[in-house]
């Protein structure tokens, strides 16, 4: 069985709640069944989390250097210790640095056959890259050149998006393999890196079809619509439109959002809108069960949404922009409700309480991405793509 070394910035969860920890964890659990997986993460102490006898997450504590480094870059960027962008771009700055991030991944490398990258941010960590025999693969969640260039607000963090853009690069460039979550930005990776059409594969976002709870009637109650998101800057944007925009003009639905977008609006007293901030994996399956329908008013990000995903294949009636389902090939008024900013409010009040028409959508949506996006599918199609590569 092949070993395989996986590097990220962030840790997985054996049971994750929403974003890139829903793809990191669970693609590399499914692809354990073919491979010897071991993931190399950050995170705030150092810890060995075996998950099964193939499936193992070395989490590397961040130290003191990763501390001093935030303070130094705190004042370059004139910003908070949780800005976005400055989260990021430390991890680029601690490449020349004596890490454990550094010191476990030297001493894992040794051992391992194939080297995976989740993100560029920590490309600078693979030494041997472009000079040893070994495959890389660059698992990518978003094209983050791309992503960082339109969600940057910080100007001072700004001049690093070259960097940004060159680390890219060079990992897609030296990438034995590419995957990306979508055409569009299979695309993408192609024109922006000049790449060869056939090394860049689509490895989209997916679900697991049979780990929803069954819906139960809440036709008595007022309606309730649904909005969960990591504290990620395109969902804080949505939680903001519905708090400032939608929560008004829809007074007869009470709109429950979870997730650490509820962050930022810790003081917000609406009498319609209920922030129940980060939620575990049993009261999350208790939500998708018991909400009337889902709302996803997303304008920004990159790659295929998974909570797009997830309020689909759970069979939640889901009202969303365009954007939101962007990837999906879905169909308005078949999978879901198209509802755009300058409309939400129009379309979720026309159509909200025509319970069947919106349990029929509800119904072709769910059947539309268990065929189509689960996980175990989606490992499989990897799984090929690397034995491909290798053979």
């Amino acid at each position: 069985m092949k070993k395989v070394l996986v590097l990220n910035l962030f840790p997985a969860s054996n049971s994750p709640i929403s974003g890139g920890q829903l793809r990191y964890f669970h693609i590399y659990d499914k692809l354990s069944k073919y491979f010897d997986i071991t993931l190399l993460s950050q995170a705030n102490r150092s810890d060995v989390i075996r998950y099964s006898g193939t499936f193992r997450e070395f989490r590397a504590s961040k130290g003191p250097l990763h501390r001093q480094i935030t303070r130094s870059l705190m004042k370059e960027l004139q910003c908070g210790r949780f800005n976005y962008e400055l989260n990021l771009i430390r991890n680029i700055k601690l490449f020349d640095c004596p890490t454990e991030f550094q010191e476990q991944y030297d001493r894992l490398y040794e051992t391992s056959d194939i080297i995976i990258h989740e993100s560029p941010y920590m490309l600078g960590y693979d030494r041997h890259l472009d000079t040893d025999s070994k495959p890389r693969i660059y698992n990518s969640h978003n094209h983050d050149f791309v992503l960082a260039r339109q969600l940057w607000a910080n100007e001072k963090a700004r001049k690093y998006l070259q960097l940004v853009y060159d680390l890219e690069k060079k990992l897609t460039r030296c990438a034995d393999l590419v995957f990306a979550t979508s055409e569009r930005e299979r695309e993408s990776f192609i024109d922006m890196y000049d790449l060869n059409l056939d090394k860049v594969k689509i490895a989209p976002n997916g679900i697991n079809p049979d780990e929803w709870s069954k819906r139960k009637d809440t036709s008595n109650n007022r309606l309730t619509a649904f909005f969960i998101g990591a504290n990620y800057p395109p969902n804080i944007e949505a939680v903001n439109y519905i708090v400032n925009h939608l929560a008004n003009k829809c007074p007869q639905i009470d709109f429950f959002i979870a997730g650490g977008c509820c962050l930022p609006f810790s003081n917000l007293d609406l009498p319609n809108v209920m922030l129940l901030g980060k939620v575990n994996n049993r009261k999350k399956l208790d939500l998708f069960a018991t909400v009337d329908i889902a709302v996803n008013p997303i304008i920004s990000g990159a790659g295929v949404n998974i909570k797009t995903l997830e309020f689909l294949s759970a069979g939640i009636p889901l009202f969303s922009t365009e954007f939101g389902v962007r990837g999906l090939e879905l169909l308005d008024k078949k999978h879901y409700l198209r509802a755009e900013t300058e409309n939400f409010h129009d379309i979720l009040n026309e159509f909200s309480h025509r319970s069947e028409l919106l349990k029929e959508i509800a119904s072709c949506g769910r059947n539309y991405i268990i065929e189509n996006y689960s996980w175990s599918k989606i490992a499989d199609d990897i799984q090929k793509e690397i034995n491909t590569m290798i053979t």
